[in-house]
C-alpha cells in the first residue's frame, strides 16, 4: 500500500462554504428538547475535541488503527463534518466524528431543530415552517433559526415566547390584548384579527392588527359596544349619561345598537335618535312635539316641565301623546289656554291691552291676588282684568293701584297732596298717628272742608295746628314757627332760641315761608349768666375748646364768646361730665346734645341769622 498523507483541511473548508448563513461549522451541539447549554461533541473514539484545529493523520497509522476501513482501491462513503447541504437542497449537521445530529441544536445564540423523525430525510434541518414538537408549536425562518416574538406567516401572525413556544389564548403584549387561537384546527395558535369572535361564551372585537377593541365599534351594519374588558354587551346600557339599547334579539346582528325612530321593547314603545341615544324630554316630529319621561316612555296627560304645565293629549287618535299648543281646550270640563309653545297659561297674561293672572291650576285669578309679596286686584266685575292706574273701591274701602297694578300702601303722593293708606292699602280718614306724629285726613263731606282722604296741612284742625308736613305742631313749636316768619336770613337757614322753654328751632325757607325742620332741647345760660338776647349771625366754627377740666365739641359762634356747642365732656378721658339739656345752666352759651351741635357745625353756613329771645 502506497504511503501518503491525506490533508483534511480542504474538506473542512468545503463544509464551511456549505454552512447556512449565520451558522459556524465549529459551533454546534446536540440536545433533546430545549437545552440550556451547548453540549460537547466527541470524536469517534470518545475523545473530546474542543479546538477548531483539524488533525493530519498518517495513512499507514490509520490503516493500523482501522484495519476494517476499506483500502485505497476500495470505494469509501464520504465523511461530513458540521453543516452539510445535500444535492436535493436540505441541510444536515454532523459532529466532528461525522455522526449525523438530530433534535435541538444551539449554534452560537441560535437554536435549530434537526428532525430525526423525518421519514424521508431523517435529521434534516427544519426551516421556513411552523412545526409541532413534543405537543408544542415552534416557528423557524428560512435559515432554520428558531423564531421568537411576533412571527408573520402567509395566513397571519403568531407569537412565540423567548423559548420559542407559541402562546395561545389571551395574552397582553406591549400593553394590548391579543387572542392566539389554540382551537384553530388549520392554523393552531394563529392570532385572531379583523373579526368578531365568540370566546368562552362572550363575543369580542379584534382590529386588523389583532388588538382587542372596547367601546363603540362600527361595522357596515351599524354600531356595537364592548365593555372595557372587551366583551360585547346586550340590552339597555347607560353610556356617558345616555341610554342605548343593544338588541340581543337581532337574529342577523345580535347586539346591534338600535337607532330606529321607535321600537317596542318588552311591550313598551321607546324612541331613539339617529345616534342611538334613547329620546328623553322633548322631541319634535313633523306633526308636532312629544315628551318622553326620564325612563324613555312617551308621556300623556299633564306634565310640569321647567316650571310650566303642558298637556300631552293621550286621546288624540291619530297622534297619541301629541302636545296641545296655541289653543283653548276643555279638559275634564274645565277650559284651559295654551300658548304657541304649548305652555298652559300661568301667571301674568296680556290680551287686548289688559292684564290677567292665571293660577297654577290654569284658571284665571279673580279678586285679590298676592304675587311675590305685592297685592293686585283682578276685577271680577270686569272679566277679571287687573285694576291699574287709579282708585278702586273694594268692599266699601278705597284703594289706589299704580300703573303696574300694584296696590299702594302707607303714604301716597298725588301731585302736591298726600293720602295715607296704611299697611293694608285702604285709604284712611280722620286723625292718624303715624311714626309718633299726628296727622289729619279729611272725611267725606268733612266740616273742615278739604278733599276726601287728603292730608290737611298749614292749618288748625280741632284747635291743633298742622304744619307744612301735615304733622301736628306742639304749642311751643307753633309759636316759634309763627315768630320765625317775621325774619329774613342771608342763607336758606334760620335759627331761633327760646330761652324760656329751652328750645332751639332750625328752619328752612325764606322770609314769611319758613318751615321747621329741627326742634331740639337745649341748655341756655343760667340766671346768673344768661344767654345774650337779640338778632345775630353765624360766624366762626371749631372742633372743640376746653374750659377748666371740661371739653366742649363742635362749636359754632354767633356773637362774641356766645356759642352753640355740645354738652360737657371730661377732657382727659372723654367721658360725659354733664349731659343735661332742657334747663338753663350754662355760662351763657347754648349747650346741645353732641349730635345736634355737630349737625349745626356741618350744615349751617356762616351768615345765617340767629334769633335769641
Amino acid at each position: 500500500m502506497k504511503k501518503r498523507r491525506k490533508v483534511l483541511v480542504a474538506l473542512a473548508m468545503a463544509v464551511t462554504m456549505l454552512t447556512p448563513t449565520g451558522i459556524s461549522a465549529a459551533e454546534y451541539g446536540q440536545v433533546s428538547g430545549l437545552p440550556n447549554a451547548q453540549e460537547e461533541v466527541q470524536d469517534a473514539d470518545g475523545i473530546t475535541n474542543d479546538s477548531n484545529e483539524l488533525s493530519i493523520v498518517d495513512e499507514k497509522d490509520q490503516d493500523k488503527e482501522n484495519p476494517d476501513e476499506p483500502k485505497d482501491n476500495e470505494e469509501k462513503e464520504p465523511i461530513h463534518i458540521g453543516w452539510y447541504q445535500a444535492e436535493s437542497g436540505e441541510w444536515y449537521l454532523y459532529d466532528e466524528a461525522g455522526n449525523l445530529k438530530t433534535g435541538w441544536c444551539l449554534q452560537g445564540n441560535t437554536w435549530y431543530y434537526l428532525d430525526g423523525e423525518n421519514p424521508e430525510h431523517p435529521g434534516m434541518m427544519t426551516a421556513d415552517q411552523i412545526k409541532e414538537i413534543n405537543g408544542k408549536y415552534y416557528g423557524f425562518d428560512a435559515s432554520g433559526a428558531m423564531q421568537t416574538g411576533w412571527i408573520l406567516k402567509e395566513e397571519g401572525w403568531y407569537y412565540a415566547q423567548t423559548d420559542g413556544t407559541f402562546v395561545n389564548g389571551w395574552n397582553n403584549i406591549g400593553g394590548a390584548w391579543y387572542y392566539l387561537d389554540g382551537n384553530n384546527a388549520e392554523h393552531p395558535d394563529l392570532m385572531v384579527a379583523g373579526q368578531q369572535k365568540v370566546i368562552d361564551g362572550n363575543t369580542y372585537f379584534f382590529a386588523e392588527t389583532g388588538t382587542m377593541k372596547s367601546g363603540w365599534q362600527q361595522y357596515p351594519e351599524g354600531w356595537y359596544y364592548a365593555t372595557p374588558d372587551g366583551a360585547k354587551i346586550y340590552g339597555w346600557r347607560n353610556i356617558n349619561r345616555e341610554w342605548y339599547y343593544l338588541d340581543e334579539n337581532n337574529i342577523e346582528y345580535p347586539g346591534l345598537m338600535v337607532n330606529d325612530p321607535e321600537k317596542i321593547i318588552d311591550g313598551t314603545t321607546y324612541y331613539f335618535n339617529a345616534d342611538g341615544a334613547m329620546v328623553r324630554g322633548w322631541k319634535q316630529y313633523p306633526e308636532g312635539w312629544y315628551y318622553q319621561d326620564p325612563s324613555g316612555v312617551r308621556a300623556t296627560g299633564w306634565r310640569r316641565v321647567a316650571g310650566a304645565w303642558y298637556y300631552l293629549d293621550g286621546n288624540n287618535t291619530e297622534y297619541p301623546g301629541l302636545l296641545v299648543t296655541n289653543c283653548s281646550k276643555v279638559i275634564n270640563g274645565v277650559t284651559y289656554h295654551f300658548d304657541k309653545a304649548g305652555a298652559m297659561r300661568e301667571g301674568w297674561y296680556a290680551e287686548n291691552g289688559a292684564w290677567y293672572y292665571y293660577n297654577e291650576s290654569g284658571l284665571p285669578a279673580s279678586g285679590w291676588k298676592n304675587v311675590n309679596g305685592t297685592w293686585y286686584y283682578l276685577d271680577p266685575q270686569n272679566n277679571n282684568k287687573m285694576v291699574s292706574g287709579g282708585w278702586k273701591a273694594v268692599n266699601g274701602s278705597w284703594y289706589y293701584f299704580n300703573g303696574s297694578g300694584a296696590m299702594a300702601k302707607n303714604w301716597l303722593a298725588a301731585g302736591s297732596d298726600w293720602y295715607y293708606l296704611g299697611e293694608d292699602g285702604a285709604m284712611k280718614t280722620g286723625w292718624q298717628l303715624v311714626g309718633g306724629r299726628w296727622y289729619y285726613m279729611y272725611y267725606q263731606n268733612d266740616s273742615h272742608g278739604g278733599i276726601w282722604g287728603m292730608m290737611a296741612k298749614n292749618r288748625y284742625i280741632d284747635g291743633y295746628y298742622l304744619g307744612a308736613s301735615g304733622a301736628m305742631v306742639p304749642t311751643d313749636m307753633a309759636m316759634m314757627t309763627a315768630k320765625a316768619q317775621a325774619y329774613a336770613s342771608n342763607t336758606n337757614y334760620l335759627i331761633l332760641v327760646n330761652r324760656a322753654t329751652c328750645r332751639v328751632g332750625i328752619f328752612n325757607g325764606r322770609l314769611g315761608a319758613w318751615n321747621m325742620s329741627k326742634f331740639w332741647q337745649c341748655a341756655p345760660g343760667a340766671a346768673a349768666t344768661p344767654t345774650v338776647s337779640g338778632t345775630f349771625t353765624v360766624q366762626s366754627k371749631g372742633y372743640y375748646f376746653d374750659s377748666g377740666s371740661a371739653r366742649c365739641y363742635w362749636y359754632t359762634q354767633f356773637y362774641g364768646n356766645y356759642l352753640f356747642h355740645s354738652v360737657l365732656y371730661n377732657k382727659r378721658n372723654g367721658s360725659l361730665m354733664d349731659g343735661r339739656v332742657g334747663i338753663p345752666l350754662s355760662h351763657g352759651c347754648v349747650r346741645l346734645e353732641i349730635q345736634n351741635a355737630k349737625w349745626i357745625y356741618d350744615n349751617i353756613p356762616a351768615g345765617t341769622k340767629v334769633v335769641v329771645y
